[in-house]
């Protein structure tokens, strides 16, 4: 965060059609790539027999860190290319540039995307964490969470 006043809102600039998105939508997309990203997850790892009540098995931690690798490249590459992830394009909604509605490059959607992952990592705190990164979206003006903030980006129902 910075002492600068953010940009203009995306309406500021002739984008009648676009609409910054509500939590709600944002939440409801982020549940649906969850369960993209999750379900095929988890019958691959039933198939190779991965037990995951076995905490003292170190499956349990490949499988955490394969979790992040297929959401982190999920998140970059599908925003970086299309603008949404599935979720996003099943509610209608984009992820643009806050300044002028650009798409977003691959390093800004990296960025957006590293966010929550670091944020959720952090031993013990990890998940009040990543929840504090998107509540933040509630109380902006502009419904940025703090990795749209990071990445100056902005999420537009289209």
């Amino acid at each position: 965060m910075n002492d600068y006043p953010p940009p203009p809102p995306l309406s500021d600039f002739s984008m009648e059609s676009d609409r910054l998105a509500s939590v709600g939508q944002r939440a409801l997309a982020q549940v649906l790539d969850s369960f993209i990203i999750g379900i095929p997850l988890f019958i691959l790892t039933m198939s190779f027999g991965a037990d995951l009540t076995d905490t003292d098995d170190g499956s349990l931690l490949w499988l955490t860190l394969l979790w992040l690798g297929v959401s982190l490249l999920y998140n970059t590459a599908f925003i970086a290319t299309t603008g949404a992830t599935l979720g996003k394009r099943i509610m209608k909604l984009q992820v643009v540039n806050r300044t002028d509605g650009s798409p977003v490059n691959w390093t800004y959607a990296a960025v957006r995307a590293l966010i929550p992952t670091v944020a959720g990592v952090v031993p013990v705190i990890g998940f009040a964490l990543n929840i504090a990164v998107y509540v933040r979206a509630a109380f902006h003006p502009y419904r940025q969470g703090l990795h749209d903030a990071a990445a100056g980006t902005i999420v537009v129902r289209r």
